[in-house]
């Protein structure tokens, strides 16, 4: 498995929302918030005594909040181990995807049937616009998957659906990205931003249809790209 040299003793020790959060949501908010900076990745061992030290807290915070992160599937805890980031294995992103698959293809239809509605249509052009300029290859996977998580976002919001993003599993479509954007081709990724070109321009045409069809498509595609790859992309559960 590939994975990223580096530690947990830049953590921020603060509540993502502002507000006071109590210790185990602060370790919680932490460790998602290092995984979506690409500071955390699939396989890397998580020390708790970094976190009590960077945080401010005792252990036994970060041990609740080890075991929900576990129950949640972000982190995997092991009695003579420790605790990891979670590395998927080829069948479990295969029913990532599964899944995946009608969800995004919900929020692509709700997102053209909203689109006319405000400045809908200026979010989902802008959206796109950025998501486009990662069909050069010079530019890093981490930006590509934060303006990815970015376009999936502008949809859910215009589409209404305020169930959508606690629904969506984003944690784990995080290390999914995070795991295997390293084993795609330049190729690979060029074609994928012609897949959201399809889905954008389903969705600005106010085609609902059209819309879920490309996002189907899209993640159809996927499924066989993931297919494709080495099984050292994967992890082996034993």
């Amino acid at each position: 498995m590939k994975t990223a040299a580096g530690g947990v003793s830049d953590v921020v020790p603060v509540s993502l929302n502002g507000d006071a959060a109590s210790s185990p949501d602060r370790v919680i908010e932490t460790i998602h918030r290092g995984i979506l900076v690409g500071r955390y990745v699939p396989g890397q061992k998580l020390i708790e005594a970094d976190l009590t030290q960077s945080l401010g807290i005792s252990r036994g915070p970060v041990r609740e909040a080890l075991k929900r992160l576990d129950a949640e599937g972000v982190v995997e805890l092991t009695r003579h181990r420790g605790a990891y980031i979670r590395s998927l294995t080829r069948q479990e992103v295969l029913d990532i995807l599964e899944i995946l698959e009608v969800l995004t293809a919900l929020i692509a239809r709700l997102a053209a049937n909203a689109v006319a509605r405000d400045h809908n249509a200026e979010l989902v052009r802008d959206a796109f616009e950025w998501l486009e300029r990662f069909k050069d290859p010079a530019l890093e996977n981490l930006a590509f998957n934060e303006q990815r998580s970015h376009f999936y976002d502008t949809l859910i919001r215009i589409g209404g659906n305020s169930q959508l993003q606690s629904v969506m599993p984003m944690m784990r479509v995080h290390l999914l990205r995070l795991q295997l954007e390293s084993y795609f081709s330049p190729e690979d990724r060029r074609d994928r931003v012609d897949e959201y070109a399809s889905i954008t321009d389903a969705v600005l045409a106010g085609d609902a249809m059209r819309a879920q069809r490309a996002m189907r498509n899209h993640m159809r595609s996927m499924h066989q790209r993931i297919g494709r790859l080495p099984d050292e992309a994967f992890a082996r559960r034993t």
